[in-house]
């Protein structure tokens, strides 16, 4: 659930971002299925850049 994978991703400051093995058929989901609250918060982290692609984790990895 969109608000659940934002409660992490918000969190206290521990994780900078979510990498998401799934993201886009959850992007998907939250887009079709999702209620304005779900959309609200799925938008909210992935314009901050706070739940990304697993596939950019390996990018992040050499860049840290």
């Amino acid at each position: 659930m969109p608000s659940r994978i934002a409660a992490i991703a918000r969190g206290t400051g521990e994780v900078d971002a979510v990498y998401h093995i799934a993201f886009e058929a959850l992007a998907h989901a939250v887009a079709t299925q999702g209620n304005a609250q779900q959309q609200d918060d799925w938008n909210e982290c992935v314009e901050q850049r706070r739940v990304l692609p697993y596939e950019e984790l390996a990018t992040t990895l050499v860049r840290w």
